[in-house]
């Protein structure tokens, strides 16, 4: 990422780049959403029917003071700490990469993502703004909230100019 933005801005202009997180993005992956993502992949049904068991068996509840609530099913979140976590999620993600992708650069990692364009011109920064609407969208469809006050506008280049702002 660093060797393409030092080539863009050795052409001039400047780099704005958005950096995103979701709130609590393991935690909040919906189940059914994920095995159905699992399926538009082709994976086989006893694979997907092994996921889908071994993530509808962990269970819940809550204590207050002394007192317990009765058990309860998980029906969201990827086990943190296993090996097949980091790669469910990312299978839950991957379409978010192509969807931002046509209007800007994506580089993600884990639940952060930076998108980034080459600011040259006006159309430049409305296709930046066009990435982080399609952002928008997509973690509305799929469940993971932006924890917006992580969420930030970073430029860099000779000459920034400041006046335009991104609106999430």
């Amino acid at each position: 990422m660093f060797d393409k933005w030092t080539e863009y801005l050795a052409g001039g202009g400047q780099i704005d780049a958005i950096y995103s997180d979701c709130v609590k993005a393991f935690d909040k992956v919906p189940h059914r959403r994920l095995i159905s993502k699992l399926y538009s992949y082709g994976q086989h049904d006893s694979y997907n029917n092994w996921i889908f068991e071994s993530l509808k068996a962990r269970q819940f509840r809550v204590k207050v003071n002394i007192s317990y609530s009765d058990w309860d099913g998980v029906t969201s979140g990827i086990p943190q700490g296993s090996v097949l976590g980091p790669l469910l999620f990312l299978i839950y993600i991957n379409d978010l990469l192509d969807t931002c992708g046509t209007y800007s650069e994506v580089y993600a990692f884990a639940d952060d993502a930076k998108f980034f364009r080459h600011i040259l011109t006006a159309a430049d920064r409305n296709d930046l703004q066009c990435a982080v609407d399609a952002l928008q969208n997509w973690s509305k469809k799929w469940l993971l909230n932006l924890n917006i006050k992580k969420c930030q506008v970073v430029s860099s280049g000779r000459h920034v100019d400041k006046r335009y702002t991104y609106n999430i």
